[in-house]
């Protein structure tokens, strides 16, 4: 695709049949690295990332003081919408180094539900793993051997920066004995992953694990050069390759998966003992390019998340109340209700236990909420209608 003018881009992605008079108006920035003074490219991809962006804003909650309903004027309704796009204009760009930022108008149509009919806004958790080096060697140039902890860790951070997702540190946990076959290698217990189990343990609705492929250099090191640079001025690039991976806790299935690569200059002498995620990685350009895979796919995550149902486990039962693993933290308030779930285990064909949900048709009323646990009220005995321990509230 080429794109000729600098300030005026439209992208059509999804026409719907609302008017649109109803579309909402979301400014949003987008970034991405230029390859090869390949601006039109680059431009495209930032676009891409600023409608990402500026979809997520719309889909959460607006607070709108007055609006007509039935003919009268009806103040302090609180909508949920989530939508589509229609267009996105750029209204700016800038180009700073191999780095271009674009900031796009984008009208977003709203609609009263996702595709697959979530409508919830709840803070979905996520606990991130640590992410191993499948070639730990490479971590010598710049001592990046903590990259493993704190990669994950600033991938966290960057979910968090983000406000749709809450992210959890659990970067001292490996989910793979296996890294080159991974996602898929069988671990002790016989299963593809124990995400189940550190699901559990960790009180989240999703994990997200990850494998660096690739940090290697792209050019013949010379680790005892005291200068910051060659002297034939060649560039020195290096790898950086990840494969992001995303799981339901609660069945542990692969929910998403992707693969993020690109190329940065090594811009600093190679003897230097940087240290990932230090102030002077950050500094280098490599650490840049590094700073905007995270970035993006902390995006990826939230928009990927963004339509799928709020679940929370059921952790204790008594009389007619149930405490609910979820709290204010999630965005959960008093006089919410929420679906009962009960969960079974069932075996496949290779014996191997998987997670079925199933409604109860049951709600239950939170009455009481703290910061990372509610409780809630059934209509009749927990005991009567069968609802145990480790059963999940659902919102859709």
């Amino acid at each position: 695709m080429s794109f000729t003018r600098k300030y005026c881009l439209f992208i059509a992605l999804s026409v719907l049949s609302i008017a649109p008079s109803f579309a909402q108006s979301v400014t949003a920035t987008g970034k991405a690295i230029v390859y090869n003074d390949d601006v039109d490219d680059a431009r495209y991809r930032a676009t891409q990332q600023a409608i990402k962006q500026a979809v997520l804003q719309s889909s959460s909650r607006v607070s709108v003081n007055d609006r007509l309903k039935n003919g009268d004027l009806d103040s302090d309704i609180q909508i949920r919408s989530a939508g589509r796009v229609q267009q996105a204009k750029i209204l700016h760009e800038e180009r700073k180094g191999d780095f271009l930022t674009v900031v796009a108008r984008v009208n977003v149509t709203p609609d009263s539900q996702c595709g697959n009919g979530a409508t919830n806004f709840y803070q979905k958790s996520v606990g991130v793993t640590g992410f191993k080096l499948q070639d730990p060697e490479q971590a010598s140039l710049g001592r990046l051997n903590n990259i493993s902890r704190e990669l994950p860790r600033d991938l966290a951070n960057a979910i968090n920066k983000q406000g749709f997702l809450r992210a959890l540190n659990a970067t001292n946990v490996a989910i793979y004995p296996d890294l080159i076959n991974a996602p898929s290698a069988i671990n002790d217990e016989g299963a593809l992953s124990n995400v189940t189990r550190i699901g559990q343990q960790l009180g989240v609705q999703y994990i997200i694990s990850g494998v660096i492929r690739d940090i290697s250099p792209l050019y013949l090191r010379t680790p005892d050069s005291p200068s910051d640079s060659q002297e034939d001025g060649t560039q020195k690039e290096r790898n950086f390759v990840l494969d992001l991976y995303i799981y339901d806790s609660f069945s542990g299935a692969l929910f998403f998966q992707k693969r993020y690569s690109e190329i940065g200059e090594w811009d600093i002498a190679d003897n230097a003992r940087v240290g990932f995620g230090s102030a002077k990685f950050w500094t280098v350009h490599y650490g840049k390019v590094v700073r905007e895979i995270l970035r993006e796919s902390a995006i990826d995550t939230s928009e990927k998340l963004r339509c799928q149902p709020f679940i929370a486990s059921i952790f204790r039962t008594e009389g007619n109340r149930v405490h609910i693993s979820a709290g204010s933290l999630s965005g959960i308030k008093q006089g919410d209700k929420l679906s009962v779930y009960r969960r079974f285990e069932i075996h496949n064909q290779n014996q191997t236990a998987q997670t079925q949900l199933n409604n109860a048709n049951i709600n239950v009323t939170i009455k009481q909420v703290q910061p990372n646990f509610s409780i809630g009220e059934l209509a009749v005995d927990a005991q009567i209608l069968n609802v145990q321990q480790q059963d999940v509230v659902i919102a859709w």
